[in-house]
């Protein structure tokens, strides 16, 4: 919907630890320490060490894959410049999340009191 700007500096995720995946039915937070969180309602996509790409438009379906993600580390951040941030984790796992929504938020970043929309 807003898109993820083109300029952010996606640095403050580096070497970020996952703490915490919460499930809802409609939406996904993910939680990481340094005051960091994502909150998705938008479709994800999932590598997990070596497999290919899955698609998820359903975050039970990605349950098992995500929780494999929990205790690792960011070791890049990067934005497409269409909306997608991804995320590769120090385990070789790879989390791709859309900006698949023209009318509603897709997701969102909270870095310690920043928000940022997309």
């Amino acid at each position: 919907m807003y898109g993820l700007p083109n300029d952010i500096n996606l640095a403050f995720f580096k070497q970020r630890e996952l703490l915490q995946v919460c499930i809802g039915a409609h939406d996904l937070i993910l939680n990481f320490d340094g005051r960091i969180s994502v909150t998705l309602t938008s479709s994800i996509g999932l590598t997990s060490c070596g497999s290919p790409m899955r698609r998820y438009d359903d975050f039970r379906q990605a349950a098992s894959d995500l929780v494999t993600l929990i205790d690792q580390r960011i070791v890049s951040a990067e934005s497409d410049g269409a909306g997608t941030l991804t995320l590769e984790f120090d385990v070789g796992g790879r989390l791709s999340i859309y900006d698949d929504s023209r009318q509603y938020e897709s997701y969102t970043i909270k870095n310690a009191g920043q928000l940022i929309v997309v």
